[in-house]
């Protein structure tokens, strides 16, 4: 079984490198170009700041990047990260504990996602309608919960903040925490049975269940892991502040979705790597980031995320028409082996 998986993995690897490479030069170009307009984004505190920013979607990321790639999606991220943030601080103030504080967090959040795996995969209700169901609903029950007012720990516990603000060795906390995340995650999905079986799933399920993969478990816990990586995103956000907002996370699921796009995950599921993804995330950080040091309004770097994903789903568009045309010129020049000629 392991053997077929990573013959399908195999497959589609020199795309994906072909892609990574292309997307590694547009992000030095986006970075060089942003650069020479603004000297202040090369400095080591900007830089340091933009690995705060973009550390909550790249953790979130990396959760979208393993539902994408089994066709599978979870648009409920932003409501998950403002429930995670409410529940945090709340947990807070009632016991004026950070490990509780931060256990309430994350188990609200990896229990938003078991409600979506057990909807997704035993009931077969659609992963896209599912979620978008529980946006509005997790979003109503915090507005309710809060009476849409700020949750300020009442302790002071800024210890908490060190997520966020903390550094080891000089190196920002959350950058430490992406780092390991990803490190983690690309090797799971590349060197694992289960990460191999994810691609064979996402491939051709029926193909992959008849290999032996278990598909109905391993996609419930990737329902939960992708809630749980945004209910840790939603606690690096709630770090900024000590707080907990209610409308934080608005609009942050189809940030993170353009960016997994861009980065070369398929919407069809079964190619792409949480590499790509995480380039796709620091490409639109890093635009966001310069245009916002030029002085250009925050509805122009909306256009320019619209824009980006329309040129990923165009370009995929490509792609997909090029290898379908290449597979077609092999088969049509196969070589017939009692013959010796072509056909």
């Amino acid at each position: 079984m392991n053997r077929a998986m990573r013959a399908i993995l195999s497959g589609a690897r020199g795309i994906t490198q072909r892609e990574e490479a292309f997307l590694i030069v547009f992000f030095v170009v986006v970075f060089v170009f942003f650069a020479v307009l603004v000297p202040a984004l090369s400095d080591p505190a900007t830089l340091s700041d933009l690995a705060g920013e973009l550390a909550p979607n790249l953790i979130a990321a990396l959760g979208v990047a393993i539902l994408m790639l089994q066709r599978e999606f979870d648009v409920s991220i932003g409501s998950v990260v403002a429930l995670v943030g409410v529940v945090t601080i709340w947990t807070f103030n009632a016991t004026a504990s950070i490990p509780l504080g931060i256990a309430a967090g994350l188990g609200s959040g990896m229990v938003v996602g078991a409600i979506h795996g057990y909807l997704v995969v035993y009931q077969r209700l659609n992963s896209l309608i599912t979620t978008l169901a529980t946006l509005f609903l997790i979003r109503g029950l915090v507005y309710v919960w809060t009476q849409q007012v700020t949750v300020s720990d009442q302790h002071g516990l800024i210890a908490f903040e060190n997520l966020y603000y903390g550094s080891v060795a000089g190196i920002p906390v959350p950058l430490i925490l992406v780092v390991l995340l990803f490190v983690a995650g690309g090797w799971f999905m590349s060197q694992t049975s289960s990460g191999l079986a994810i691609y064979a799933m996402g491939g051709n399920e029926s193909s992959a269940r008849a290999l032996g993969i278990h598909v109905r478990r391993l996609k419930f816990f990737s329902f939960v892991a992708c809630s749980a990586l945004a209910a840790l995103a939603g606690l690096v956000l709630a770090a900024q502040t000590d707080s907990g907002y209610f409308d934080a996370g608005l609009g942050f699921e189809f940030i993170v979705i353009a960016a997994v796009v861009l980065g070369g995950v398929a919407l069809t599921g079964g190619r792409g790597t949480v590499y790509g993804a995480a380039l796709g995330v620091l490409i639109i950080g890093m635009t966001g980031k310069g245009l916002r040091l030029l002085g250009v309004y925050t509805t122009w770097q909306l256009v320019a995320t619209g824009l980006f994903m329309m040129l990923a789903v165009f370009g995929y568009g490509v792609r997909e028409r090029w290898e379908r045309r290449r597979r077609q010129l092999r088969r049509r020049t196969i070589v017939v082996p009692d013959s010796g000629h072509a056909v």
